[in-house]
C-alpha cells in the first residue's frame, strides 16, 4: 500500500532538519544556516549545509543533498517506506503496518537486519519478567537497578537453547540470513548449522543515536562456567561496528548537548549505576578499548570528555591510552581519580550521587593525572625518572592539534616540576620534528608498497616536495605567497567592526611578528604578508602598528614598550602578546633563519588558516544572498551565486589541501 500524500506532507513539514540531522553531525549556526563536517566524505573543513528554512542539506563537497528523508536513507541506508516510518515515528504519527511493507519487491538486508535485532531485543525484555528470567531478574534487582531503569535500557534474557531465540524469529518472519546479518546467530563451518550465539545471559541492548538496536552485550548469568566469558558481545555485522558504537549513546544525547561533556565509563553495569544516580551524559565504550570513532562519535554532541574509569591499573592504562585519543581529536579532557579497587558503580552504592559528583567537580587535567601516576610509580624520585615522566606528558601535549591550548598545557607542566618553558619548548619541537619524519616515513613505505610489483612507465623526474627539505631550516619564503589574497578576502559588503574578537590564528602570527626581533620584517617582505590578510579590523589595526614599529630597527615590541614608557597609548593586547615573548633570533633579519618548527609551521598554518576564514565568510555572505534568491523566485540570481559559491569552496578546498600537504 502506498503511503498516503497527507501523511507525506505532513512528515516533511512537521520534521525538524536540524533535529534529525543533528543525531549524525556536529552542526554550527552560521546566520539563518547551518554548517557542519559532512557525514557522507571524509573532510576536515565544513562544507555540509543545513538550510531549516527549506528543509534541505546539500554538501558542497561531495554533492550530496535533499530533505530529512533523503539523509535518513542515504546515511542509514534505508528503503524510502523505512526512511518514512523512522520519521513518522519521531513525530508520534502512527502508520498502517502495510504502509511501509517491502515485501513486494527485493529485500533490503539492512532493514531486515535492524528487523531482527529489534525483535530480538523485545523478545529478551519479556523473557526477564518470565520463569526462565528469574535468576537474572533477581541479579538485577540485587545489583540495585530500578524498574524504571531496567525500561529505559530495555535489560532482558536470552534463554539457555542453542536455538530458542532462533525459532521465535523465526516464527516472526525473520530468515537466516536476517539472523546472520544481524549477528544474532553463529554457524558452524563444518556443517553449516546455525545457532543462538547468546545462551543464558542478561542481555544490554546496544543502541545506535537514533535509537535503533544494532547490537547486545550479554554477560553470563552462570559464574560456574569458567570456560563462557563473562561477558559477550555481537561480532562484527552488517549493521554493528564495535569501534564506531558507544552504549547509552542515545539515551545520553540530549545531555550530551545541554551539559557540554561526556563522562566516559568502562561497562554496562557502571553505565546503569551512573544513570540511575542522575548523570544522564553517561556513555560506555562497552568491552572496546576507546577508538577515535567513538570519540567522533561523541563529538557531533560535546567537545569535552571526562574520562571515569576503574582505579586498578587496567583502568589507569586505558584512562592514559583514552587521554591521549581524546587530546589527538581535539577534546578538552579530564580523568576522574576513584579509590583504589573501587569503579562508579562501587562508588554510587556505597557513598552516593553527592560523592560522586565531587569527584567529577575535582577532576584532574592531563598534566595532573600523569602527574600523579608517574609519582604513584616512584618516577618523580630520581632525576632520570622525572625526565621520563615529564618526556611521557609532552609527548601528549605534541598530539594537542591547537597551539594556543599546548601553550597553557606546557605553561603547567613548567609550574608543576619547576621548569623552564623554553627547554619545554625546545623537548616539544624535537618530539614534533621525530613525528613529522615517522608519518613521512610511512607515507614512503605505503607508497612503496603501493608501487611494489607494478610495472613503472617512464616520467620526468619530480622536484621533492617541501616536507622532504629540512624541516628546521627557512630558505627563501614560505611555500605559498600570501599577496595574492584578491580571490579570498571578504567583499567589501562584509560587515566588521573595530571591535571583532582576534581569531586565534590571527592572534598567534602577530605574537610571532611582535615578540620575534626581525619576524615582521620577513613577513612583509618575503611572504608578502599584509594587512589584507586578516580578516577582523582589529587585527589589522594591530599588525599596521607592529608594522610600523619594525620600520626603524626590525624590534617592534621594544620600540612599543619604550613609547609606552613616553606616555603613548598601546592598545592593552600588546602586553598580552609581549607575556607570551619568543627567544629572539639574530638571523631573522637575513632572511635565512634556523627557528623552531613549531614556530615556522605556526605562521604556515595560520596564513593558510586565515585564507580560509575569509573564504568561508565570503561564502556565508552570498550563500545568504543565494536564499534570498530561492525565496524571491529571482531565476537571473540563483544559479550565478551558486557557481560563485562553489567556486569559493573549491578555492577552500584547495588551500586546506596546501595546508594538509605542509
Amino acid at each position: 500500500m502506498r503511503i498516503p500524500d497527507h501523511i507525506l506532507d505532513q512528515i516533511r513539514r512537521d520534521t525538524d532538519i536540524v533535529e534529525v540531522i543533528s543525531d549524525f553531525v556536529a552542526l554550527n549556526k552560521r546566520g539563518r544556516n547551518f554548517i557542519g563536517l559532512c557525514p557522507f566524505h571524509n573532510e576536515k573543513t565544513p562544507s555540509f549545509n543545513v538550510l531549516p528554512d527549506k528543509g534541505i542539506f546539500k554538501c558542497f563537497g561531495c554533492g550530496k543533498g535533499g530533505d530529512a528523508i533523503t539523509f535518513i536513507r542515504e546515511h542509514q541506508k534505508m528503503s524510502y517506506p523505512e526512511a518514512i516510518g523512522v520519521l513518522a515515528q519521531r513525530l508520534g504519527i502512527v502508520l498502517a503496518e502495510n504502509d511501509t511493507d517491502t515485501s513486494s519487491g527485493e529485500h533490503n538486508r539492512y532493514e531486515n537486519a535492524y528487523n531482527a535485532l529489534r525483535l530480538a531485543a523485545n523478545y529478551f525484555y519479556k523473557n526477564l519478567y518470565l520463569d526462565i528470567g528469574e535468576e537474572a531478574l533477581e541479579y538485577v534487582r540485587l545489583r540495585g537497578f530500578s524498574e524504571e531503569t531496567v525500561k529505559k535500557f530495555g535489560l532482558g534474557f536470552s534463554p539457555n537453547s542453542f536455538s530458542a531465540t532462533m525459532n521465535e524469529l523465526h516464527v516472526l518472519g525473520m530468515s537466516d540470513e536476517a539472523l546472520l546479518d544481524a549477528g544474532l546467530v553463529g554457524k558452524k563451518e563444518e556443517t553449516g548449522r546455525i545457532y543462538d550465539r547468546f545462551r543464558g545471559r542478561l542481555m544490554f541492548p546496544i543502541q545506535n543515536p537514533m535509537g535503533r538496536v544494532i547490537g547486545f552485550g550479554g554477560r553470563r548469568m552462570n559464574d560456574e562456567d569458567k570456560n563462557a566469558a563473562k561477558y559477550l558481545n555481537s561480532p562484527q555485522s552488517l549493521v554493528y561496528n564495535k569501534s564506531e558504537v558507544l552504549y547509552g549513546i542515545f539515551q545520553a544525547k540530549d545531555a550530551l548537548r545541554r551539559l557540554g561533556y561526556a563522562l566516559l565509563v568502562e561497562g554496562y553495569a557502571d553505565l546503569l549505576s551512573v544513570s540511575q544516580a542522575g548523570f544522564q551524559n553517561v556513555v560506555a565504550s562497552s568491552g572496546t578499548a576507546l577508538t577515535k570513532e567513538q570519540l567522533r562519535l561523541i563529538s557531533r554532541f560535546c567537545k569535552k570528555v571526562k574520562i571515569v574509569y576503574d582505579s586498578d591499573k587496567a583502568g589507569i592504562n586505558a584512562a592514559l591510552r583514552g587521554l591521549d585519543l581524546a587530546v589527538e581529536e581535539d577534546f578538552d579532557v579530564e580523568i576522574v581519580r576513584l579509590p583504589d579497587g573501587d569503579d562508579p558503580d562501587s562508588i554510587i552504592q556505597r557513598d552516593g550521587a553527592d560523592a560522586f559528583q565531587f569527584r567529577i567537580d575535582n577532576a584532574l587535567s592531563l598534566v595532573d593525572f600523569k602527574g600523579e601516576i608517574f609519582r604513584e610509580q616512584g618516577l618523580l624520585n630520581t632525576p632520570e625518572g622525572s625526565t621520563e615522566a615529564v618526556r611521557s606528558i609532552m609527548e601528549t601535549i605534541a598530539k594537542v592539534p591547537t597551539q594556543i591550548k599546548r601553550d597553557f598545557m606546557i605553561r603547567s607542566v613548567a609550574h608543576r616540576f619547576s621548569l623552564r618553558e623554553a627547554d619545554l619548548y625546545a623537548e616539544l619541537t624535537k618530539i614534533l620534528r621525530r613525528n613529522s619524519f615517522g608519518e613521512q616515513r610511512e607515507r614512503s613505505r605505503q607508497e612503496h608498497h603501493h608501487t611494489a610489483g607494478k610495472e613503472q612507465s617512464s616520467r620526468p623526474e619530480q622536484p621533492s616536495s617541501p616536507r622532504q627539505q629540512p624541516p628546521f631550516i627557512i630558505t627563501e619564503k614560505l611555500p605559498f605567497d600570501a599577496s595574492n589574497t584578491q580571490d579570498f578576502l571578504p567583499s567589501p559588503e562584509t560587515n566588521h567592526t573595530p571591535d571583532d574578537a582576534l581569531l586565534p590564528e590571527e592572534e598567534e602570527l602577530l605574537r610571532i611578528a611582535l615578540t620575534m626581533d626581525g619576524a615582521c620584517v620577513y613577513m612583509t617582505k618575503k611572504a608578502n604578508i599584509s594587512e589584507d590578510l586578516f580578516v577582523t579590523n582589529a587585527a589589522k589595526s594591530l599588525f599596521s602598528l607592529i608594522r610600523e614599529a619594525s620600520a626603524k630597527d626590525g624590534k617592534p615590541l621594544d620600540t612599543l614598550l619604550t613609547q609606552s614608557a613616553q606616555g603613548v597609548e598601546i592598545p592593552p593586547i600588546i602586553h598580552g602578546l609581549a607575556m607570551r615573548r619568543e627567544t629572539p633570533s639574530e638571523r631573522w633579519l637575513e632572511f635565512d633563519a634556523t627557528i623552531s618548527q613549531d614556530s615556522m609551521r605556526m605562521v604556515v598554518d595560520c596564513t593558510l588558516k586565515l585564507k580560509i576564514h575569509g573564504l568561508e565568510r565570503e561564502i556565508d555572505r552570498l550563500q545568504t544572498r543565494h536564499n534570498a534568491a530561492i525565496l524571491a523566485n529571482n531565476e537571473e540570481e540563483i544559479f550565478p551565486l551558486l557557481l560563485q559559491i562553489q567556486e569559493l569552496d573549491k578555492q577552500k578546498r584547495d588551500i586546506h589541501a596546501q595546508l594538509i600537504r605542509y
